[in-house]
């Protein structure tokens, strides 16, 4: 089975385009590579959900199970090259709002796992969804591939978890969760 690509809420992909749209019309773009892009080759491709887990979320045993959606990330490209990434947040009436668009090390990072992905082994045997999950305060990024009986998460460079680039199960990922912790608490 191939890598899924979820489907966002309707009329949340036309937001976003627009919104490109709009920024490079009035020139308001502040990253490089968004500012130097021609508007008619822009387009957003792969789209996928995010969630956030919290401290408290790790901490207290949730696992996956504690990680709140977020939003959506969509990856921008120029041309068909990639060059940046659009996020919406949900708002309090339930529409979805771009809330930033990105460049960096993340972005390239999420191109690269998701090409590597779509080659595991794995995929052959389960249907895996493509989300993200971010965990702010750690500073971690990880690709999310979720299935209804196994999770397998990716975490994206730069990394505090190390193991870039790999796929590890749910539990393995979130192990390692707990010494982050430790290491970004002050002590007492």
């Amino acid at each position: 089975m191939p890598l899924h690509l979820p489907d966002p809420p309707a009329g949340v992909p036309d937001r976003v385009r627009a919104k490109l749209q709009a920024f490079a019309d009035g020139a308001k773009f502040s990253t490089k590579a968004l500012r130097g892009a021609r508007k008619d080759r822009l387009d957003v491709s792969t789209p996928h959900q995010v969630f956030t887990m919290g401290i408290d979320d790790i901490t207290s045993g949730a696992g996956l199970d504690g990680a709140r959606p977020a939003g959506w990330r969509y990856l921008v490209e120029e041309g068909g090259q990639l060059i940046a990434s659009a996020e919406t947040t949900q708002a309090p009436d339930g529409t979805h709002e771009v809330s930033r668009f990105t460049e960096g090390p993340f972005v390239a990072e999420t191109d690269r796992a998701v090409k590597a992905v779509r080659r595991l082994p794995q995929l052959e045997a389960a249907g895996f969804e493509l989300r993200l999950l971010r965990i702010p305060a750690l500073y971690v990024m990880a690709l999310w591939l979720h299935a209804p009986t196994t999770d397998l998460l990716v975490p994206l460079a730069p990394s505090p978890i190390g193991k870039e680039g790999r796929p590890l199960p749910a539990a393995e990922f979130l192990a390692d969760l707990p010494e982050l912790i430790r290491q970004a608490t002050p002590p007492a």
